[in-house]
């Protein structure tokens, strides 16, 4: 009896992670959340749901999806005790599958990318301190998995992070040095090798894999064309997703690739406005304040001003404005362009805005002496 109860539970909950079946259809989910295609999503894995309706891998879906919430606006905090709950709901899921199996790669897993993501957040929020008790949980079940599963292929993204980071930063930073046995021993290249495995073999990493390509070629490597590359890559590929689509513009901008970042947010915004996306409003408040800057430095300040207005009354339809950078910037700019044009009125009342908001002190400071200066 007790080993017919063995077998009976153990077919309950399968380790899917490790079904050749599972994998593609795993992989067309999480494809499918990062492109903001969430129905999508829960059709990709429907008959894997029907055949184990209670296996916590569906609520970490449900966390992932709510993590575009939470990132698609970063100054909008409403939603962040939501995502909190349903990540250490899946946490908390995983562990109870664990008390049976110790083992379960998809418990391990869970755990590792619950705890990561909690991590994260409560660093965006600058509770460091939190995060890193979270940060500590997902390392723990992260290095128990890599000795259960150690050719898994989203290993391979810590892994290489790991790998990158332990060799970068004793470089970048020489008072690391000093603790720099502290670290595992580095190696950058091999770290980056690691993360291009891992962004085309990985089922929930390989997004995570080509954005952290990126970041790293642009702010670490300075091989700012590779960087973009993988950028255009994102965007290409998740095309309603928001968040790479202004990464991209940031990116062209910061290159002085004036051209396609106009091209780009120009198609983009008439694209999210057609197609009714989510998140215009971030969209517009963040790409026109770039397309008013590549303007005004074209000495177009017409076209200039119009994209900044645009984006600042953007800026004002979205939650917690005063704390918003692009706020504060297409505010300032705005009201600088109007200044010089004699438009003295509409320039203060654009001006004393932004001296009351709380983000980007360089152009808050800048917008209280224009006023102190001339008003």
């Amino acid at each position: 009896f007790l080993l017919g109860c063995s077998i009976s539970v153990t077919a309950q909950v399968p380790e899917l992670i490790n079904n050749p079946q599972f994998r593609p259809d795993a992989q067309a989910a999480v494809d499918s959340i990062y492109n903001f295609n969430f129905d999508g999503a829960d059709k990709a894995i429907s008959q894997w749901k029907q055949k184990y309706p209670k296996y916590p891998l569906w609520t970490l879906l449900d966390g992932m999806k709510f993590w575009w919430e939470v990132l698609s606006d970063m100054e909008d905090t409403s939603h962040d005790e939501q995502f909190y709950h349903i990540m250490k709901k899946a946490n908390y899921q995983a562990g109870k599958l664990l008390n049976d199996q110790p083992k379960n790669a998809d418990a391990l897993i869970i755990k590792v990318i619950s705890n990561g993501y909690i991590a994260r957040q409560y660093s965006n929020r600058g509770k460091w301190l939190t995060s890193l008790n979270y940060a500590r949980k997902a390392l723990s079940a992260y290095n128990y998995l890599k000795k259960v599963e150690p050719d898994l292929a989203d290993l391979k993204l810590a892994e290489g992070l790991k790998l990158y980071y332990s060799a970068y930063l004793p470089e970048a930073y020489p008072v690391v040095k000093t603790v720099s046995w502290f670290l595992p021993e580095g190696d950058k290249q091999k770290g980056l090798k690691l993360l291009r495995e891992a962004s085309k073999q990985a089922i929930f990493a390989r997004a995570e894999a080509k954005y952290f390509l990126g970041n790293i070629n642009y702010n670490y490597q300075k091989n700012y064309g590779l960087a973009v590359r993988y950028f255009e890559e994102l965007a290409s590929q998740y095309p309603r997703n928001n968040y790479y689509a202004r990464i991209l513009v940031k990116s062209y901008f910061k290159q002085h690739r004036f051209g396609k970042a106009l091209k780009f947010v120009n198609t983009t915004l008439k694209r999210w406005h057609h197609d009714h996306l989510p998140y215009e409003e971030v969209m517009q408040e963040e790409l026109l304040t770039w397309k008013g800057q590549i303007l005004e430095q074209r000495g177009e300040l017409s076209g200039a001003l119009a994209s900044y207005k645009k984006a600042f009354s953007a800026s004002k339809s979205l939650p917690d404005t005063k704390n918003r950078p692009f706020y504060v910037v297409s505010g300032y700019n705005a009201g600088k362009i109007l200044y010089q044009e004699g438009k003295l009125t509409e320039a203060k009342t654009y001006l004393k805005n932004v001296s009351k908001a709380s983000a980007e002190s360089d152009y808050r400071d800048k917008a209280k002496q224009l006023l102190s200066e001339n008003f």
